[in-house]
């Protein structure tokens, strides 16, 4: 039983590119190629961002927690060596940034009267990409909040 041999119509469709074919065009493939390449390329560029946002968000993070570290390390000072601060402090994780640097201030806000308000300022400060990036913490300080008995 053997197959008939293809007719003239038949034969046209097989040599005819497109969908009587059942294949695509060129044109097709091209188009489909392109719109997949622009899909590709926006998915990258979103991980991209997306990355240097994470690490963007940890170095804020661990700013803020060598921050959060230098208050309450000032907080269980006595006052008189609060008032004496110099204005810088070293924290071993601050080698952790590109130029980290840590900064801090006293403030005297009512230096007279039984309470004593000082403002306490800590900033770290860091590049990034070449970026100066800034994290502070404020907190107020008083003398009866140090020394209860």
């Amino acid at each position: 039983m053997g197959r008939n041999p293809p007719t003239k119509r038949e034969k046209k469709a097989w040599l005819r590119p497109g969908r009587a074919a059942g294949g695509f065009s060129l044109i097709e493939v091209l188009l489909s190629m392109a719109v997949l390449a622009i899909v590709v390329l926006t998915l990258i560029s979103v991980l991209v961002y997306g990355f240097g946002a994470l690490v963007r968000t940890k170095q804020i993070s661990l700013a803020t927690q060598i921050c959060q570290e230098q208050v309450d390390h000032v907080r269980s000072l006595a006052f008189p060596d609060i008032l004496a601060l110099g204005p810088a402090f070293t924290n071993p994780k601050l080698s952790q940034f590109q130029q980290g640097a840590g900064a801090q201030s006293v403030e005297n806000i009512a230096p007279t009267g039984p309470s004593h308000i000082v403002k306490y300022s800590v900033a770290v400060t860091w590049l990034y990409h070449g970026r100066s990036m800034r994290k502070d913490v404020v907190t107020f300080i008083t003398r009866n909040g140090i020394d209860k008995k």
